[in-house]
């Protein structure tokens, strides 16, 4: 078995000049060194996202900066583009606001070579700005396995499996599921250490849920809620105390969570009277 094989992490990055920065510097700094970076700015960003990329591409031999113009359509779309041209065996499917432990490229090949998967995913993400009380509303740590240790999404894969079973932009914010969505797959999931770096403002959250809203496949309910929806904002604030007990939270949460609802309830909107699809 080759124990050094070429490996290419692609970074989907969408305004994410406060980012992406840290992220490429976490995943120069790996363990494992036969690596390509290949960063995909996914539609036109309105701040530096392509400038950093492109810095990094001319300082370092492994990194490439890639764009496609237009209006941008998912992360997955930039993960296609990216695998495409890319030259590893095995990819790193990457979030441009996370930041990569050590040993999460050797580690992670090293499980899915001896175990022969196809893909699999990391356990669990941690909070990596968790001193801002929107990012740590957002989450303190998060997992996306189920009961049995099984994801509906992976970050780390072979090659040939994601060409077969590419990223559909149709799912939106959900995309990075699309071979759960189409054919019920789930991936194992191993402990390697990554941390997110959370929405940490108004602006950022808003943004964010008014992605993950475009993706609701019953927007229906999010309007059904609207007469009841500060209860709905308790109840989640309550589950989330239970999780997080955190004494500035009891005040806040229900707010964090108003401005979430309304977010999905525009975007449920203007998906059930206006036609707009995302």
């Amino acid at each position: 078995m080759n124990k050094n094989p070429k490996v290419s992490a692609v970074i989907a990055a969408h305004n994410e000049e406060l980012h992406l920065a840290d992220c490429i510097k976490s995943l120069l700094s790996k363990s494992h060194k036969n690596l390509e970076i290949i960063i995909v700015e996914n539609g036109n960003s309105r701040d530096k996202t392509l400038k950093i990329a492109k810095k990094y591409e001319k300082k370092y031999k492994n990194v490439s900066a890639l764009t496609i113009p237009g209006k941008q359509k998912g992360p997955g779309n930039a993960w296609n583009c990216g695998v495409k041209k890319s030259k590893g065996k095995y990819i790193i499917i990457c979030g441009a606001d996370l930041i990569y432990g050590k040993d999460y490229i050797k580690n992670g090949i090293s499980i899915l070579i001896s175990n022969r998967y196809n893909a699999l995913v990391h356990r669990e993400e941690k909070c990596n700005n968790l001193s801002n009380l929107w990012a740590r509303a957002f989450f303190k740590k998060r997992s996306s396995i189920n009961e049995k240790g099984l994801s509906k999404v992976f970050t780390i894969v072979r090659k040939k499996y994601v060409l077969k079973n590419p990223f559909d932009s149709k799912f939106g914010y959900a995309d990075d599921q699309t071979v759960y969505r189409k054919k019920g797959t789930t991936f194992p999931a191993v402990d390697l250490e990554v941390y997110h770096t959370n929405p940490a403002s108004f602006k950022d959250t808003w943004d964010h849920s008014i992605w993950v809203g475009r993706s609701i496949k019953k927007p229906g309910i999010i309007l059904v809620v609207l007469p009841v929806f500060f209860l709905w904002a308790f109840y989640k604030s309550l589950f989330h105390l239970k999780k997080d007990f955190y004494l500035p939270f009891i005040f806040f949460l229900p707010l964090y969570y108003a401005i979430r609802y309304f977010a999905y309830f525009i975007e449920s909107f203007k998906k059930l009277f206006l036609n707009k699809i995302p």
